[in-house]
Formats: structure tokens, sequence, C-alpha cells
């Protein structure tokens, strides 16, 4: 049986997966880059103004031989987001496809962008 050892702060930093946020006129994107993980080892919550993404990173099981070179880093991640007022909370959506997750956090009505009409008298 193999020993978990503790990771390093550079192991810990690669394990986290990147995040590109985008804007649009109605919603927030979020969209995390997580190759290998699948629907059942990740997680998606809000509690408290905040969005935690959670995860697993599995090692892929071998039968026999031993690692020869270690580029990958496995194990459980945790990423937190502070949502703002202007996120409608209760419309938020996650959805995992081909290894990227894509959470769209629309935005509260009162938040879009409007034009104003200017009139004279």
């Amino acid at each position: 049986m193999a020993e978990e050892k503790e990771k390093t702060a550079e192991e810990v930093k690669r394990l986290i997966p990147p995040v590109d946020i985008y804007e649009t006129e109605n919603n927030v994107m979020l969209i995390a880059d997580i190759p290998g993980v699948t629907k059942e080892n990740l997680q998606v919550d809000i509690e408290n103004d905040e969005l935690t993404i959670s995860g697993l990173f599995l090692e892929p099981k071998i039968d026999s031989g031993k690692k020869l070179i270690n580029e990958c880093y496995y194990g459980k991640y945790t990423r937190t987001f502070t949502l703002s007022d202007v996120i409608a909370q209760d419309k938020i959506t996650a959805k995992l496809d081909d290894g990227v997750l894509t959470v769209t956090l629309p935005k509260q009505e009162k938040a879009k962008p409007k034009k104003i009409t200017i009139s004279t008298e």
C-alpha cells in the first residue's frame, strides 16, 4: 500500500485547474479545464455568496510496472470564487463537456446594461 505524502506548494498549484472568466451582456461564464475528471468526481456548490468547485483527479490504475516519469498531479482540489450581488444565484448552471466545466452565472435583471431614452420637452 502506498503512503500518501504531503503535497508541496508547487504540486498544489498545478493541481488546481486553470479557469477563464468571461462576461457577456446577460451572464458571467466561468470555464475550468479539468481533463479526465468525471461528473461523479466533481462538485459545484454555492454557500454564503461563494461558488466552490471541488473535485478529484484520479491516478490511472496500472497493474504492473513502475512509474518512470511523474509529470501529472493527482488528488483532491478545491477552488472558491466570491459572488457579487449582480449574480442571480438561483439560476446558476454547470455543464461538463470533454474535460471542460462551464459554469453559467446569469446576471440579475437590474444589473443588465440598459439604454435610457432621452426625451425633449
